[in-house]
């Protein structure tokens, strides 16, 4: 489901599916809304900046799979079953350029070491510059967090610097549609052209 030439990268897109070779992008069932809200809850502190309010949370998981005024949120989906989440965001603490996205993921803990979040990501990545006009994503992490470091630097994402708080500090990730571009001539050069590409709309 592509947008026409001339929208705006926060315009609103229904239905978003993302397959991958292993993963789905997908929207949240009912039952798996009130997982996430566990999820967070129990979450470690060192993943996420604060707690959101439990009702707007879920009003927001229940649009999940449609793209409006730059939020998304979509089930990380393996074999049939969510191991996590990934979105778009508006941040509030920080400003966000024109065209660009506020990304951030979150793996159960069992899913986790196993590339399912650099997968995620990179399908997340390729079809938001490909189907929804993005012009660059930011995302921060714990600096202490060098599992989310890792998956941003083999995603191709860049370090730009740091995010102060009054009881904590962030580093910002950034990738932008030329460094994107970037990378995957080198990837087509290196694996061939013939890789699979992600795919958004219906499947």
């Amino acid at each position: 489901m592509d947008l026409q030439d001339g929208q705006d990268a926060k315009a609103d897109i229904r239905d978003v599916r993302i397959r991958g070779s292993r993963l789905l992008l997908r929207a949240l069932r009912p039952g798996e809304i009130e997982e996430e809200w566990r999820a967070m809850v129990t979450a470690d502190p060192m993943v996420i900046a604060e707690l959101p309010e439990e009702a707007t949370f879920k009003a927001r998981l229940r649009r999940s799979g449609h793209l409006e005024n730059g939020w998304l949120d979509l089930a990380i989906d393996l074999d049939g079953v969510s191991i996590g989440r990934i979105q778009t965001f508006v941040p509030s603490r920080w400003t966000l350029p024109s065209g660009t996205f506020g990304v951030g993921i979150g793996l159960r803990e069992d899913a986790r070491g196993k590339g399912y979040g650099h997968e995620a990501l990179a399908l997340l990545k390729d079809w938001l510059f490909e189907h929804a006009a993005a012009e660059a994503m930011e995302a921060s992490t714990d600096p202490a967090n060098t599992a989310m470091r890792t998956v941003f630097r083999k995603a191709g994402w860049k370090p730009v610097g740091s995010l102060t708080e009054p009881d904590r500090e962030w580093v910002m990730y950034r990738i932008t549609r030329q460094e994107w571009e970037a990378w995957r001539h080198r990837a087509a050069t290196r694996y061939g052209h013939g890789a699979e590409r992600p795919r958004g709309g219906r499947d």
